[in-house]
């Protein structure tokens, strides 16, 4: 049983990683920490508690980082729009046009850099984070907490990067361009790290048949994502947005999952300095032209008949509930 954080920007497939953990048989949910990215905070955080509650797991939400170590988030946001031609990639709340309802609930009594901290302790050894937003959270509770780098983290999967290209600028995805520096501080911790990044999950899409099995199983759980990969699938394709990708999914499936993807251990760090640069992962692939050790497991290929299955069976299992 994997013992998981999740830290997220909740959005779009962020929820759809959120439904796939609450339900998955091999995943202890330990929290849910909440960070500004797709959408601000205001919304991000709501969206995590409200969907946990709706489906019916009284799981930890914790409320993070309203902003970057450094960055003006606006302005990277209006950059990412300007790829989906001139609208928010996941809609003005972050669930497209999915409308959770309002638990009335509060959100766990710790901010996330704390919660972050007591998982760990409590778990010996066996936390892993999986990060499928800006790594604001994860870097501020390093910083924080130092003690987290010495065997208290087991390990961080995160959905983020590149070996080649992006998906906001022409060297840069999201999730690292929001904050440069809180993925350097990551990506130099010395923890062990998965990066999930665009070289696999824009090969990750979910097929059409897929959406009508996960809307046919009927539950609350399958119905919310159908509704979701809809939005994906039509609204998106109205102003030239991306397809049914499942970054996150992706990212939460590569922690538990054997074999759903394949990949090498490289060098990776971050740029953050360069005017048209700042954001990309430089991902070292010739040992030979770098005297640093590999410091992250990149992925590269992925198995989608693995992956559909697995997450197609998370589903499933909601109708055990």
């Amino acid at each position: 049983m994997h013992k998981i954080i999740i830290d997220c920007d909740t959005g779009t497939d962020d929820a759809i990683a959120l439904v796939a953990a609450l339900n998955s048989p091999d995943i202890d949910l330990r929290a849910i920490t909440t960070v500004s990215g797709n959408v601000d905070l205001c919304y991000t955080a709501p969206n995590s508690l409200n969907l946990a509650r709706m489906l019916g797991f009284p799981v930890k939400v914790a409320k993070g980082a309203p902003q970057p170590i450094l960055r003006d988030l606006h302005k990277i946001r209006l950059m990412d729009a300007d790829e989906a031609g001139g609208l928010p990639t996941h809609g003005q709340t972050g669930m497209g046009d999915v409308v959770l309802p309002e638990c009335g609930e509060p959100f766990y009594e710790k901010n996330a850099v704390e919660t972050i901290w007591e998982e760990a302790q409590a778990c010996g050894g066996e936390l892993e984070i999986v990060a499928v937003g800006p790594l604001t959270n994860i870097a501020h509770a390093l910083m924080v907490y130092p003690r987290l780098k010495e065997g208290l983290i087991k390990k961080i999967s995160f959905m983020g990067g590149a070996a080649y290209g992006g998906n906001t600028t022409a060297v840069a995805e999201f999730n690292i361009l929001c904050d440069p520096e809180a993925a350097r501080i990551v990506l130099r911790s010395g923890i062990p790290l998965v990066m999930v990044g665009l070289d696999v999950t824009e090969k990750a899409a979910v097929p059409d048949e897929d959406c009508e099995i996960i809307r046919w199983m009927g539950t609350k759980d399958a119905v919310l994502v159908a509704d979701i990969l809809d939005f994906m699938r039509m609204r998106r394709d109205e102003f030239g947005g991306e397809d049914t990708l499942m970054h996150d999914a992706l990212a939460l499936a590569a922690a538990v999952l054997p074999g759903v993807v394949s990949g090498h251990d490289y060098y990776v760090d971050v740029e953050c300095a360069g005017e048209y640069t700042f954001g990309h992962t430089y991902v070292q692939k010739d040992h030979r032209l770098t005297n640093s050790a590999p410091n992250c497991w990149v992925a590269e290929e992925v198995d989608m008949k693995c992956f559909m299955d697995w997450l197609k069976g998370c589903l499933e299992q909601s109708k055990n509930r």
